[in-house]
Protein backbone atom coordinates (compact mmCIF):
# COMPACT_ATOMS: atom_id res chain seq x y z
CA UNK A 1 0.00 0.00 0.00
CA UNK A 2 1.30 3.44 -0.83
CA UNK A 3 0.58 6.06 1.63
CA UNK A 4 -1.84 8.05 -0.90
CA UNK A 5 -4.40 4.61 -0.19
CA UNK A 6 -6.82 4.37 2.71
CA UNK A 7 -7.29 1.55 3.94
CA UNK A 8 -10.31 1.58 4.54
CA UNK A 9 -10.97 1.22 0.82
CA UNK A 10 -11.95 -2.46 0.26
CA UNK A 11 -11.81 -1.80 -3.08
CA UNK A 12 -8.19 -0.70 -3.10
CA UNK A 13 -6.89 -3.32 -0.88
CA UNK A 14 -8.73 -5.97 -3.08
CA UNK A 15 -6.95 -4.90 -5.60
CA UNK A 16 -3.57 -4.33 -4.65
CA UNK A 17 -4.03 -8.27 -3.38
CA UNK A 18 -5.32 -9.36 -6.22
CA UNK A 19 -2.41 -7.99 -8.00
CA UNK A 20 -0.14 -9.59 -5.66
CA UNK A 21 -1.53 -12.95 -6.62
CA UNK A 22 -1.28 -12.00 -10.15
CA UNK A 23 2.92 -10.88 -10.16
CA UNK A 24 4.01 -13.13 -7.31
CA UNK A 25 6.11 -16.28 -7.29
CA UNK A 26 5.56 -19.14 -4.72
CA UNK A 27 8.44 -17.07 -2.98
CA UNK A 28 6.25 -14.66 -1.92
CA UNK A 29 3.51 -16.70 -0.79
CA UNK A 30 4.35 -16.72 2.94
CA UNK A 31 3.80 -12.57 2.72
CA UNK A 32 1.00 -12.76 0.95
CA UNK A 33 -0.57 -14.98 3.38
CA UNK A 34 0.59 -12.97 6.38
CA UNK A 35 -1.55 -10.22 4.14
CA UNK A 36 -4.50 -12.31 3.90
CA UNK A 37 -4.50 -13.47 7.31
CA UNK A 38 -4.61 -10.21 9.00
CA UNK A 39 -7.03 -8.58 6.44
CA UNK A 40 -10.13 -7.33 8.37
CA UNK A 41 -12.62 -8.29 5.45
CA UNK A 42 -12.50 -11.82 5.27
CA UNK A 43 -14.55 -12.70 2.67
CA UNK A 44 -12.55 -10.36 0.46
CA UNK A 45 -9.41 -12.59 1.62
CA UNK A 46 -11.36 -15.94 1.52
CA UNK A 47 -11.50 -14.41 -2.19
CA UNK A 48 -8.06 -13.52 -2.76
CA UNK A 49 -7.04 -16.43 -0.96
CA UNK A 50 -8.64 -19.19 -3.35
CA UNK A 51 -7.20 -16.80 -6.25
CA UNK A 52 -4.07 -17.67 -4.79
CA UNK A 53 -4.49 -21.79 -4.97
CA UNK A 54 -6.12 -21.79 -8.30
CA UNK A 55 -3.31 -19.68 -9.32
CA UNK A 56 -0.53 -22.32 -7.52
CA UNK A 57 -2.32 -25.51 -8.70
CA UNK A 58 -2.99 -24.17 -12.52
CA UNK A 59 1.45 -23.73 -12.24
CA UNK A 60 2.02 -26.79 -10.49
CA UNK A 61 2.29 -30.45 -12.35
CA UNK A 62 1.71 -33.08 -9.63
CA UNK A 63 -1.07 -33.53 -6.76
CA UNK A 64 2.03 -34.25 -4.60
CA UNK A 65 4.22 -30.88 -5.50
CA UNK A 66 0.18 -29.13 -5.19
CA UNK A 67 -0.17 -30.55 -1.82
CA UNK A 68 3.17 -29.56 -0.42
CA UNK A 69 2.20 -26.43 -1.35
CA UNK A 70 -0.60 -26.00 -0.12
CA UNK A 71 -0.19 -27.85 3.30
CA UNK A 72 1.15 -24.55 5.28
CA UNK A 73 -1.82 -22.86 3.57
CA UNK A 74 -4.53 -25.49 5.13
CA UNK A 75 -2.65 -25.38 8.42
CA UNK A 76 -2.89 -21.39 8.60
CA UNK A 77 -6.99 -21.42 7.24
CA UNK A 78 -7.70 -24.83 8.58
CA UNK A 79 -8.58 -28.05 7.29
CA UNK A 80 -12.53 -27.83 7.71
CA UNK A 81 -12.86 -24.26 5.94
CA UNK A 82 -13.97 -23.58 1.59
CA UNK A 83 -10.25 -23.15 1.11
CA UNK A 84 -9.24 -26.27 2.45
CA UNK A 85 -12.00 -28.14 0.25
CA UNK A 86 -10.74 -26.00 -3.21
CA UNK A 87 -7.10 -27.26 -1.84
CA UNK A 88 -8.99 -30.77 -2.15
CA UNK A 89 -10.39 -30.80 -5.18
CA UNK A 90 -7.36 -29.56 -6.93
CA UNK A 91 -5.50 -32.20 -5.66
CA UNK A 92 -7.98 -34.62 -6.42
CA UNK A 93 -8.50 -33.07 -10.28
CA UNK A 94 -4.57 -33.66 -10.28
CA UNK A 95 -4.52 -36.92 -9.46
CA UNK A 96 -7.62 -37.76 -11.96
CA UNK A 97 -5.12 -36.13 -15.17
CA UNK A 98 -2.61 -38.17 -14.02
CA UNK A 99 -4.84 -41.26 -14.33
CA UNK A 100 -4.59 -42.26 -10.62
CA UNK A 101 -7.58 -44.79 -10.24
CA UNK A 102 -10.94 -43.10 -9.71
CA UNK A 103 -12.07 -42.72 -6.30
CA UNK A 104 -15.67 -43.28 -6.97
CA UNK A 105 -17.38 -41.89 -4.13
CA UNK A 106 -14.82 -38.40 -4.24
CA UNK A 107 -16.22 -37.56 -7.78
CA UNK A 108 -19.29 -38.19 -6.65
CA UNK A 109 -18.85 -35.78 -3.92
CA UNK A 110 -17.21 -33.44 -5.37
CA UNK A 111 -18.60 -29.87 -5.89
CA UNK A 112 -20.42 -28.76 -8.96
CA UNK A 113 -17.11 -26.39 -9.70
CA UNK A 114 -14.94 -29.51 -9.94
CA UNK A 115 -16.91 -32.30 -11.67
CA UNK A 116 -17.69 -29.45 -14.53
CA UNK A 117 -13.56 -28.69 -14.64
CA UNK A 118 -13.41 -32.55 -15.03
CA UNK A 119 -15.97 -32.54 -17.40
CA UNK A 120 -14.53 -29.98 -20.00
CA UNK A 121 -10.64 -30.90 -19.13
CA UNK A 122 -10.75 -34.74 -18.47
CA UNK A 123 -9.52 -37.25 -20.76
CA UNK A 124 -10.10 -40.56 -18.81
CA UNK A 125 -13.28 -42.21 -20.44
CA UNK A 126 -13.37 -43.75 -16.78
CA UNK A 127 -13.34 -40.57 -15.13
CA UNK A 128 -15.83 -39.30 -17.62
CA UNK A 129 -17.94 -42.45 -17.35
CA UNK A 130 -18.25 -42.23 -13.36
CA UNK A 131 -19.30 -38.60 -13.64
CA UNK A 132 -21.94 -39.70 -16.21
CA UNK A 133 -23.56 -41.89 -13.53
CA UNK A 134 -22.97 -39.40 -10.54
CA UNK A 135 -22.18 -36.39 -11.62
CA UNK A 136 -24.61 -33.65 -9.31
CA UNK A 137 -26.18 -32.21 -12.32
CA UNK A 138 -28.26 -33.40 -15.34
CA UNK A 139 -25.89 -30.93 -17.36
CA UNK A 140 -22.58 -32.82 -15.65
CA UNK A 141 -23.96 -36.06 -16.21
CA UNK A 142 -24.84 -35.10 -20.29
CA UNK A 143 -21.78 -34.11 -21.02
CA UNK A 144 -19.34 -36.71 -19.26
CA UNK A 145 -21.81 -39.07 -21.38
CA UNK A 146 -21.24 -37.33 -24.64
CA UNK A 147 -17.49 -36.83 -24.28
CA UNK A 148 -16.89 -40.21 -22.57
CA UNK A 149 -18.80 -41.58 -26.01
CA UNK A 150 -16.27 -39.69 -27.95
CA UNK A 151 -12.63 -40.89 -26.24
CA UNK A 152 -14.26 -44.48 -27.15
CA UNK A 153 -15.20 -44.22 -30.27
CA UNK A 154 -13.03 -45.11 -33.01
CA UNK A 155 -10.17 -43.39 -34.51
CA UNK A 156 -9.34 -41.46 -30.58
Amino acid sequence: MTSNDDPADGHARFHQLSTAVRESGPDDDPALLAALLAEPDRLMAESVLMSLVDTRADGLASAASFAAWADPLVDAVGADGFIARRVQEWVLFKELQSGEPVDREAVAAASNWLQRKVVEEADSAAVLAVLGEAGRTKRVRNLAKTRAGRLRSPGR
